[in-house]
């Protein structure tokens, strides 16, 4: 279901329906990279692949962005310390991988570091509503949600990264929907 989010995403992306941050999406590449490793090092096993996609999805949006001519805006601080959390979290996870106990921690970093690339995307929502869509934002919600049912080993390292992902896209979301609501726009307009 994860990687079915991104697909109305990349088609209203490109149609030119939505302004993704790049900011946000080449972080959230980074990002992913660093929970991708460190949840699978923290015990996820048959849970994994959200976070694949975790991955690959931001890593897409990223990489249709630059092919679109969207330029990075200059780094803000909230935009260093997500780098640094995700560098610091890769650096834990190399050191500490082969330990399942300890490779939780570069996790707790690495969402971190994740919450800190949200904050230019919330920012450009509460901006402007009608940059984005709010469907793909709740199928990831829907999809992290829906993970947490193949969590084998009943560990908070095993839901902490579902459960921050549901509730950072119904986040989203709801900064989407919220407006549309208001001005009673119609459902073509939020997918």
């Amino acid at each position: 279901m994860v990687i079915l989010s991104i697909i109305p995403y990349a088609i209203r992306f490109y149609e030119g329906k939505i302004r993704p941050v790049l900011t946000s999406w080449s972080l959230w590449s980074f990002i992913g990279l660093a929970l991708l490793l460190s949840y699978r090092s923290s015990g996820a096993d048959a849970n994994v692949w959200p976070a694949v996609f975790g991955f690959t999805n931001p890593t897409l949006i990223t990489i249709m962005s630059i092919w679109r001519g969207e330029k990075l805006k200059k780094p803000e601080v909230h935009d260093w310390l997500c780098f640094g959390f995700g560098v610091v979290s890769l650096l834990v996870w190399w050191f500490v991988r082969q330990s399942l106990a300890l490779s939780q921690y570069a996790l707790y970093l690495a969402i971190v570091a994740d919450l800190c690339a949200a904050i230019p995307t919330l920012i450009f929502f509460m901006k402007e509503p009608e940059g984005d869509r709010s469907f793909a934002w709740f199928l990831f919600a829907v999809a992290y949600f829906v993970a947490i049912f193949a969590i084998k080993d009943q560990t908070f390292a095993n839901y902490v990264l579902p459960l921050y992902m549901t509730v950072g896209s119904l986040i989203a979301t709801l900064f989407l929907v919220i407006p549309r609501i208001r001005r009673r726009v119609g459902l073509k307009e939020w997918i």
